[in-house]
């Protein structure tokens, strides 16, 4: 398992994300206060998979298009067209909070014993289950997401053989490439290019291109190239921090390195997003609105 934890006070907003990579699932600890994450803006990569996403959330609203908001610890099980690649006629959600915490597992359709849809309804969880919650959001570690992903097998809703998967120590190579891969997210630095990171990882880019491509293999990662998986968190960075009550979209430009306004406009309509101005009204964060 790999992992990695980034942190941003931004516009009046505060950001803490925890990343585990493992092969056959990719998992996120976030706590997001004064922010609206909008699923209607979350921009589809390139490569389709068949995916779902357990979202957990343990303080804060969830929202589905269409359904009843509500408030507090809650479990619900997404498909790929409602998360990763929302797609137009996708029912959308939106989660957000003065304070939300939220753990979202992705994992193949056939390692999740529930059915996958926001139409579904949200799932029961034991209590067992929602202690290994609460220890992980208490410490982010490792050590924490293996006992919960194995109380979710024990419980019935991930498969033996994804808890089987998990590696709690990593091989040499890939330890070492991810201890160049791990400040970029720690830093949110989403302009890195394959020649700097070769630099600092003192390889020649061919060996970094074979070492990477082993790692997205292993992992499941950069399903449709680094630039894609750039261009894609980017995007998610952007319309996650336009969200802030006290921000610009100038601001949120610079913050998530674009450079300028012109850039990140440039980018929202190739990603066939609404200007930034118009994705800022929808999801500004608004305490007496929210």
């Amino acid at each position: 398992m790999l992992s990695a934890t980034s942190k941003r006070v931004f516009g009046g907003s505060n950001f803490v994300s925890t990343i585990f990579l493992e092969r056959k699932l990719r998992a996120h600890v976030v706590r997001r206060d004064r922010l609206v994450y909008d699923s209607r803006f979350a921009p589809p990569g390139k490569k389709p998979n068949q995916v779902a996403h357990l979202f957990v959330q343990l303080q804060g609203t969830f929202a589905p298009q269409g359904g009843t908001p509500s408030s507090g610890r809650q479990a619900w099980v997404l498909a790929e067209s409602e998360f990763d690649r929302v797609m137009p006629g996708s029912r959308t959600f939106q989660s957000f909070g003065d304070q939300a915490m939220v753990v979202e597992i992705r994992v193949p359709v056939g390692d999740i014993h529930r059915p996958a849809g926001i139409d579904h309804g949200p799932i029961e969880l034991p209590d067992t289950v929602w202690s290994a919650y609460e220890a992980l959001e208490a410490a982010p570690t490792e050590p924490a997401l293996y006992a919960l992903v194995h109380r979710l097998s024990d419980a019935g809703i991930l498969s033996k053989d994804l808890a089987a998967s998990v590696v709690t120590e990593e091989p040499e190579r890939f330890a070492r490439l991810w201890t160049v891969m791990k400040p970029l997210y720690e830093e949110m630095s989403t302009s890195a290019s394959l020649k700097q990171i070769a630099t600092i990882a003192r390889l020649s880019l061919r060996q970094l291109g074979r070492d990477l491509g082993d790692l997205s293999k292993t992992f499941g990662l950069f399903g449709g190239g680094f630039r894609d998986a750039s261009r894609v968190i980017r995007l998610r960075a952007a319309t996650l921090f336009l969200s802030a009550p006290a921000t610009t979209p100038s601001d949120v430009a610079r913050a998530v390195g674009y450079g300028s306004l012109d850039a990140m406009g440039r980018a929202f309509r190739d990603a066939n997003l609404p200007s930034p101005s118009v994705v800022q009204e929808a999801v500004r964060f608004r305490p007496s609105a929210q």
